[in-house]
């Protein structure tokens, strides 16, 4: 199946856009996604794992776990929490 996953910011700065299109398996979820997009884009992935706060997921516009099963043309969103006050 393809996804793919859109980058918002500082995400998309350590891979050089904010769109990436991913291959993966039929049975793929979230953390499929995020890996293999880690694998793809080292940079990235530190950022993913030792970033200052981790980042919220959205699939097709649902917050979703990392357990979250993906279905082909999947649209994955990895942002910046942001708190207001």
């Amino acid at each position: 199946m393809n996804v793919t996953v859109h980058l918002g910011e500082p995400f998309w700065r350590a891979v050089g856009q904010r769109e990436v299109t991913l291959a993966l398996g039929d049975d793929a979820v979230v953390s499929d996604a995020l890996s293999a997009l880690g694998k793809q884009h080292a940079a990235l992935a530190a950022e993913l794992a030792n970033g200052e706060a981790k980042p919220i997921i959205f699939v097709n516009d649902e917050q979703a776990a990392l357990d979250s099963r993906l279905a082909d043309g999947a649209k994955i969103h990895v942002v910046w929490p942001v708190s207001g006050g």
